[in-house]
């Protein structure tokens, strides 16, 4: 495949101009760049979806971590919060319910 790339490129001041380089894959007819393929800028986007999923996720579990523990020693003194132990905060948890 001895063709340029497809793709258009668009400036921000609605100026544009074609990719420059080589064409590698043709997909549904039209030659693009590892770049521009479709179907790697699909791959990517999975990829990223999945990695932001997982972020959310985590950060999710420690905001109900801390709201449960805000909630587990609401109305305690400070020399109360002071003497819970580890072992002692896990009491304080609520349980899940199912």
């Amino acid at each position: 495949m001895n063709q340029q790339c497809s793709k258009t490129i668009y400036e921000g001041r609605g100026f544009s101009y074609p990719c420059r380089k080589k064409a590698i894959v043709e997909t549904n007819g039209k030659s693009y760049c590892t770049i521009h393929d479709p179907e790697y800028i699909k791959a990517k986007r999975v990829k990223w979806d999945a990695e932001f999923d997982k972020e959310r996720a985590e950060k999710k579990a420690r905001w109900e971590l801390e709201e449960a523990r805000g909630k587990a020693t609401e109305g305690l003194t400070l020399h109360e919060l002071q003497q819970i132990t580890p072992d002692k905060i896990r009491t304080l948890i609520p349980k899940e319910k199912k």
